[in-house]
């Protein structure tokens, strides 16, 4: 019965959590919550804060998957402040930024 159980709620788990991705809610959260300090979208060259890279940069950065961008947006670090958000906020965001991949 184990054997059963345990991939049936693994597959709702991840179910549940592609279906919580929404790259367009995404945008609008990190419009709100990370745009003073960050070039949330493509056209933007620059972000504010200098020290801050890009949307465009991070999805690009080697190595940037979702569980990295989980781990950022969940530990404090230096110079990013620690914002509250729920987790389908976070994954909303997290897709926005992974649709900014170039080579995807």
């Amino acid at each position: 019965m184990k054997r059963v159980v345990f991939p049936v709620l693994l597959f709702a788990s991840a179910a549940a959590t592609a279906q919580a991705q929404d790259p367009q809610e995404g945008a609008k959260w990190a419009t709100n919550v990370c745009g003073e300090c960050h070039a949330i979208a493509r056209s933007q060259p620059r972000s504010p804060n200098g020290r801050a890279p890009t949307f465009v940069e991070l999805a690009n950065t080697p190595g940037m998957t979702t569980a990295a961008l989980t781990v950022a947006l969940t530990t404090p670090h230096a110079g990013m402040p620690m914002f509250v958000l729920t987790s389908e906020q976070r994954q909303d965001i997290i897709a926005y930024i992974l649709s900014l991949k170039v080579n995807r």
